[in-house]
């Protein structure tokens, strides 16, 4: 009897967990959304994960993603964006401080909402060498920001 409740009690674990939708990776659990320039100066969209809190006009010190968006433009509702190392609608990073940055071979980013400036939500899959898949899903404020490009 006391074996049949434990091992109830473990399923009904089970399925909560499954059923709640945990994130592959929720590491990267802060971030900011701006306006920002694309590769010719054309406009563009970031977006900036990190594992600490992040502040407008400020590059994190340490481990954080960098997402950029610039085909497709303007953004709406779930919208999915995908880049591969010889396309050219965007790109991912993998930070580990400023200027030390390791570039995801593909990836995908979905918008489930896109709210221009004022946030954003979604999630993303990226691809790095040697196979390794980095999973998570976003939820981003945007960051008031003025570049000009062009």
């Amino acid at each position: 009897m006391r074996v049949r409740l434990v091992l109830s009690l473990i399923t009904i674990l089970l399925l909560v967990t499954i059923a709640s939708g945990v994130p592959s990776d929720s590491k990267y659990s802060y971030g900011l959304i701006q306006r920002t320039c694309a590769p010719w100066d054309g406009a563009a969209i970031a977006l900036t994960l990190a594992t600490k809190p992040v502040e407008c006009k400020r590059v994190p010190t340490s481990d954080y993603l960098n997402i950029g968006v610039w085909r497709g433009l303007p953004i709406h509702d779930g919208q999915t964006v995908k880049f591969t190392s010889v396309s050219d609608d965007g790109f991912a990073s993998r930070c580990s401080k400023a200027n030390n940055c390791e570039r995801a071979e593909s990836g995908e980013i979905t918008f489930d909402t896109f709210k221009e400036g004022a946030s954003a939500t979604g999630h993303y899959e990226l691809r790095f060498k040697g196979g390794e898949v980095l999973s998570g899903k976003f939820d981003v404020k945007w960051c008031e920001f003025r570049e000009f490009c062009g």
